[in-house]
């Protein structure tokens, strides 16, 4: 639906950073994107490409957590615990990884639609399509004993082409420096802070976005450690610990504790 109304590397970006820091498409988008690929008679194969496509650039802290373990079991866990925990409109617990379609009740033991609108068909194959990508890389990574890394906005402007652009150097400055003020960040790039704010408003994004993302990617990696939660929160730029885990919360519906935990 992105793509047919124009979506372009920059406005892909964009969403991403959003989508790192708001969490989840409204449900209304999520139903109307079903219902058009129910209309289009869209097969498991297209939904299962437009997915995976989607997952290259998703940088929820629970998809990044759970793409970095080994075991296809704590995969579905993880899987278990967001659905449990993130505030979605359709919850559904999944009790195997084996070969899936909408209509196999053995791999979805239960399915709650906590709305009044339809579940339409390419919806469910979508969020077991969501599964079947992470348990792919978790089995990569088991395979060849691969370390998956936490992916950055960095990352992703250099996977969507849009590294050279206002918001990809932006991007690069708070991750390489951490929680600074505008100001500094325009300075170090050589511009007025208004200028860059208006490039950034023309790419559909402002610096505290960008910031406010890489905080959360910054302190999500670092989840990963023994380091205690105050302390990367403080480092991270947050003001204490109850406003990293309320950024989390926003982010993915769960708190820093049970991200470490997916690890």
């Amino acid at each position: 639906m992105e793509g047919a109304a124009g979506w372009t590397p920059r406005s892909r970006f964009a969403s991403s950073v959003v989508h790192a820091i708001n969490g989840f498409l409204p449900y209304s988008r999520y139903i109307a994107a079903g219902r058009t690929r129910k209309r289009e008679r869209a097969g498991e194969g297209e939904i299962d490409c437009l997915v995976r496509d989607w997952m290259a650039t998703d940088l929820n802290p629970a998809v990044q957590m759970v793409r970095t373990v080994n075991q296809s079991a704590k995969a579905v866990y993880a899987f278990n615990t967001f659905n449990a925990n993130a505030g979605l409109a359709v919850r559904t617990n999944v009790s195997s990884v084996g070969p899936r379609s909408a209509n196999d009740s053995q791999s979805v033991t239960k399915r709650d639609l906590l709305a009044t609108d339809e579940d339409p068909t390419p919806c469910r194959i979508g969020t077991l399509m969501v599964l079947d990508s992470l348990i792919s890389t978790v089995q990569r990574n088991e395979r060849e004993h691969l370390v998956t890394k936490i992916l950055s906005l960095v990352d992703i402007a250099c996977y969507l082409g849009v590294a050279a652009s206002a918001a990809g150097e932006v991007a690069l400055v708070f991750e390489r420096e951490g929680y600074i003020p505008v100001a500094d960040v325009a300075r170090k790039l050589g511009c007025h802070q208004r200028t860059l704010e208006r490039r950034l408003r023309e790419e559909g994004l402002t610096a505290e976005a960008l910031r406010t993302a890489t905080r959360l990617i910054r302190a999500t990696s670092r989840l990963r450690s023994t380091e205690s939660l105050t302390s990367i929160a403080l480092d991270e730029g947050f003001s204490d610990q109850a406003h990293m885990s309320r950024a989390f919360r926003a982010s993915c519906g769960m708190s820093p504790s049970i991200i470490r935990s997916l690890a």
